[in-house]
C-alpha cells in the first residue's frame, strides 16, 4: 500500500532591501501627484484668466443628464467633480499602498498581483499624464512606474519549502 503524505510548508521571503523604499517611493510619487492637484488647482489656484472664464461660464450654463430623467449636472460641475475625485483617489491610493506594504511586507513579492496593480495604476497614471498633463505629473508618475516595475521585476522572491510527499 503506498501513502503520499505532506507537511504544509513553510514559505519565507528572500528580501531585496532596496525593494521596500523603492515601491514606498512610487507609492508617495502617485500620492504627491494626487495632493498637488488638489492644493494647486483647488485649493489655492488663484484667480482664472479672462478665457477660462469664458470657458467657466460656457460649462456653468451647459447641462446634462447622465440618465434619463436624472439631475441635471452642469459639465462646470461634472469636470470640477471628476477633478477632485481623482485628485483625491491618487493621494489616497499612495496612502493606501504605503499603509499595506508597511503592514504586509509580502505583497511586494516578484511578480505578485499587487506590484501588478501597483504598475498598472502608475502606467495608466504615466501615459495620461503625457496626454494631458504638465511636465511634473509626467515626471512623478513616469518615476512611479519605474519604481513599482524594478520591484515588479526584481524584487523579493517568496520561495517555499519543505519536504516533498513521500511514498511508503
Amino acid at each position: 500500500m503506498t501513502a503520499i503524505t505532506s507537511s504544509s510548508a513553510p514559505i519565507t521571503t528572500t528580501s531585496a532591501r532596496w525593494a521596500t523604499p523603492v515601491h514606498i517611493a512610487g507609492a508617495a510619487m502617485l500620492g504627491l501627484i494626487g495632493l498637488a492637484h488638489l492644493l494647486v488647482v483647488h485649493a489655492f489656484g488663484g484667480a482664472d484668466t479672462p478665457e477660462e472664464e469664458v470657458i467657466n461660464d460656457l460649462s456653468a450654463r451647459t447641462t446634462t443628464s447622465m440618465f434619463e430623467g436624472g439631475r441635471q449636472l452642469s459639465a462646470f460641475g461634472l469636470n470640477t467633480g471628476y477633478s477632485v475625485a481623482m485628485g483625491l483617489l491618487a493621494m489616497l491610493f499612495g496612502a493606501l499602498v504605503i499603509s499595506a506594504v508597511r503592514a504586509a511586507p509580502q505583497l511586494i513579492a516578484r511578480w505578485s498581483l499587487f506590484n501588478g496593480i501597483c504598475v498598472a495604476a502608475a502606467g495608466g497614471a504615466f501615459w495620461i499624464a503625457l496626454l494631458y498633463f504638465p511636465e511634473p505629473a509626467v515626471a512623478l508618475s513616469g518615476l512611479a512606474t519605474l519604481c513599482f516595475a524594478a520591484v515588479f521585476v526584481a524584487g523579493n522572491r517568496v520561495e517555499q519549502h519543505g519536504q516533498r510527499p513521500s511514498s511508503s
